[in-house]
């Protein structure tokens, strides 16, 4: 066989460009990070809000979500930031929307990215300052505390979404026939009425109720003729996670339904579209890739710069008589 030396070296040269190609990424990704423009009204919100996006009323909602990559070197892997029983770390992501802006997003390495705050802080500003904030989460501790650090002013709202599965799945548990068996019908009756129309509670904005309730429950299944059972323990367990919940937020259960009938947000649907774009399509489910922290941090800003379409921009604005968007292109022509 005839040895060619050109096609060697064009194998080569093609083994070269993933490598190549992720160098760049990244370098573009970490002057982005390093940028973090001043809070300032970005020229595509002017154009879309026609200057009205100081003059608005309507808060803005920005929706905050967490997701896990896996780590390409377990043993470094930070243990306050990663997923139980697992080398992963985790990847804040969120998403911005307003009655002038069709959305923005944001996504950060939260164990290194020490200016996360500011640059929530900077998006927000950046589609009009002076305006009511509402923050939507699934009610996660660690996500609620810097929530509550970086944006001490907003109005937490609690997913409706995360918090009826909770409810849902306690009363699967205590409606089986197996923990029917388990319980005299006396004490079963008392659990069922006790948790009955629960969720309608919560829609309806009587969260103490239902945490009256929980405690209640809590003691009858602490009886001594109750305790080693199975499926008693279970719902035991699942009532108490319940309780804690709704302890910990609290401050974030409004009234549901009127929120509902007023036309405002309820659930943090959007954020999950969100994290499944910016995380899981390219770095996590898809992909089964293993990143290092800061890489994945410098890629997670090109990503969203992608997403949110400003990436030509910033080239733009970084390289003069670099083409701008292909929509510009067209008014020009």
């Amino acid at each position: 066989m005839r040895y060619n030396c050109s096609d060697c070296c064009f194998r080569w040269a093609l083994a070269q460009q993933p490598a190549r190609f992720r160098a760049h990424t990244l370098v573009v990704g970490a002057r982005l990070n390093a940028e973090c423009l001043a809070p300032g009204i970005d020229a595509s919100l002017q154009q879309a809000g026609d200057g009205a996006v100081a003059l608005s009323d309507e808060p803005l909602v920005i929706g905050l979500d967490g997701g896990y990559v896996r780590h390409c070197h377990p043993e470094r892997c930070d243990t306050r930031y990663r997923s139980a029983g697992a080398p992963d770390f985790e990847v804040v992501a969120g998403r911005l929307f307003g009655n002038n802006i069709s959305g923005r997003s944001v996504a950060f390495v939260r164990s290194i990215d020490k200016g996360s705050a500011e640059r929530v802080q900077a998006a927000i500003a950046n589609a009009g300052p002076g305006r009511s904030v509402e923050v939507f989460t699934d009610g996660d501790t660690q996500l609620r505390q810097w929530q509550l650090s970086a944006l001490p002013q907003a109005t937490h709202v609690l997913d409706w979404y995360h918090l009826r599965k909770r409810v849902e799945v306690l009363d699967k548990v205590l409606h089986r026939k197996d923990t029917a068996k388990q319980l005299k019908a006396r004490d079963h009756d008392l659990l069922s009425e006790r948790f009955g129309h629960m969720c309608w509670s919560l829609w309806h904005g009587k969260a103490q109720e239902v945490m009256q309730r929980l405690h209640v429950m809590l003691k009858v299944l602490k009886r001594t003729f109750v305790r080693g059972r199975p499926a008693l323990s279970l719902i035991s367990k699942l009532a108490l996670e319940l309780l804690k919940y709704l302890q910990n937020n609290a401050d974030s259960l409004p009234n549901y339904g009127q929120r509902w009938r007023n036309g405002q947000r309820i659930s943090s649907a959007f954020v999950e579209s969100a994290v499944d774009q910016i995380i899981d399509k390219r770095m996590s489910k898809s992909q089964q890739m293993r990143w290092d922290p800061k890489s994945a941090h410098q890629l997670l800003q090109v990503r969203v710069r992608v997403i949110d379409g400003l990436l030509r921009e910033d080239f733009s604005r970084w390289h003069p008589g670099f083409p701008a968007n292909a929509s510009s292109l067209a008014v020009a022509a």
